[in-house]
Formats: structure tokens, C-alpha cells, sequence
């Protein structure tokens, strides 16, 4: 199985401006932004957070630390992109972006993965990330997404539905298949911004990390 599973928000610029997200009455409480190639250790550690159901949810298997650390290095790679949902620093859910080998005839095309901390998971950041990942699709003109993802994985399903997929059962996965729409000024526009605010948070969660626990978030 391809890897996949299964604020006051501060998403100002990330990627794009928006208005903060609100589920099942919640303000969620952190910003989402794209995570840059020295952030490696940050997707490693927050993979290593995952507890086992989420984590063989995730990957659709057992998966070793090892492996994690190997996959958190793929996650930051030029070939792919990915948001992080960032509280107080820490990093508490990862968005990816994985674009799949071409085949003639078909649309170009790309997998989208999730990993939510079990605290943060039922409040609506994978659908908000879905929202952000759908951009850089577009911007990279992506015209199919995909998420692969086992068949007793609700949260997964229920996004893949919210989100208007097609689904299909194939060799005991369930794939959800959606259009991305195509690029605009506008949309590079938002990703441009969101590119700012992404240099900028970063060097703020650098240092909110570097505070004591007691001392984040005032």
C-alpha cells in the first residue's frame, strides 16, 4: 500500500489567507503552513507521536521507527510537498502531496496523505489541510488527487466524501479520486503568500519550541 491514511487559528497567510476554521462549534487553535527541508526531524518526531492505530492507520501496516525516519526525509524532498498544522510550535499534523509516475491517457496525477496526533484528530484539521493541499495542487497542475486508504479508516472516508471523491474499492483499499481545479493569478497568488508566511513561522516556531512549556502561547 502507497503511504496514506488515515485556529484562534493563525492560517493568515497559509498558503492562503483565510478566516479561521470553525468544527462542530471549535476554534481550532494552531496555523497551517508548509513545512521546509529543515524541518525534517519535526515530521519524525511528530510521526513517532502517532500511536499504534493511528500509525498502522496511516501507513495501512505496522511500520518501524526506522521506516518512519526514512519516510519523514521523502516528506521534505524536492519531489514532494507537504503543510504542517503547527500549535505552540509543535508540529501536530502533516498534509502530503506525493506526485504519481504519469500514464498516458490519464490525468496527471498525485497521492495525498495525512497523519493527525490523536489529541488533535475529530476537529477538523484534515479537512482544513485538504483545503490548503488541493492549492498546491493546483498550482502544480495536478489534476487528479488521490488518497489510498483501508476500508474500516471512517475519518479518511468521511473526508474523502466531504470533499466530494469518487471512491473505488481496489485490492482491499478504499481510493478516492477528486478533481483539482486549474491554476489561476489568484491561486499562485495565495501560495506566493503562503510561501512568505512559511519562512517567517518558521523562525517564530523555532522559537516558540525554545520556550518553556509554561511560557507558549502568551
Amino acid at each position: 500500500m502507497t503511504d496514506s491514511v488515515s485556529t484562534s487559528v493563525k492560517e493568515d497567510l497559509a498558503p492562503a489567507a483565510a478566516a479561521p476554521h470553525e468544527h462542530a462549534g471549535e476554534r481550532l487553535e494552531g496555523h497551517i503552513r508548509k513545512l521546509v527541508p529543515a524541518e525534517r526531524q519535526l515530521v519524525v518526531d511528530h510521526l513517532l507521536r502517532l500511536d499504534p492505530l493511528s500509525r498502522f492507520m496511516r501507513f495501512g501496516g505496522v511500520v518501524s521507527d526506522a521506516a518512519l525516519t526514512r519516510h519523514a526525509t521523502r516528506v521534505v524532498s524536492s519531489e514532494a510537498s507537504a503543510l504542517g498544522y503547527f500549535v505552540e510550535g509543535e508540529l501536530r499534523a502533516v498534509a502530503e502531496l506525493h506526485p504519481l509516475t504519469r500514464r498516458p491517457g490519464k490525468p496527471v496525477a498525485a497521492e495525498a496523505a495525512f497523519s493527525v496526533e490523536r489529541p488533535w484528530q475529530g476537529k477538523g484539521i484534515g479537512s482544513a489541510l485538504m483545503r490548503h493541499l488541493v492549492l498546491l495542487a493546483q498550482n502544480r497542475g495536478i489534476e487528479e488527487l488521490q488518497v489510498v486508504f483501508l476500508p474500516n479508516n471512517g475519518p479518511m472516508k468521511n473526508l474523502a466524501v466531504h470533499h466530494a471523491a469518487e471512491l473505488s474499492l481496489d485490492d482491499e483499499e478504499m481510493i478516492g479520486r477528486m478533481r483539482a481545479p486549474r491554476a489561476t493569478l489568484f491561486s499562485q497568488t495565495r501560495e506566493f503568500l503562503g510561501d512568505v508566511f512559511a519562512i517567517f513561522s518558521s523562525a517564530f516556531d523555532l522559537q516558540e519550541r525554545l520556550l518553556p512549556p509554561t511560557m507558549r502561547g502568551n
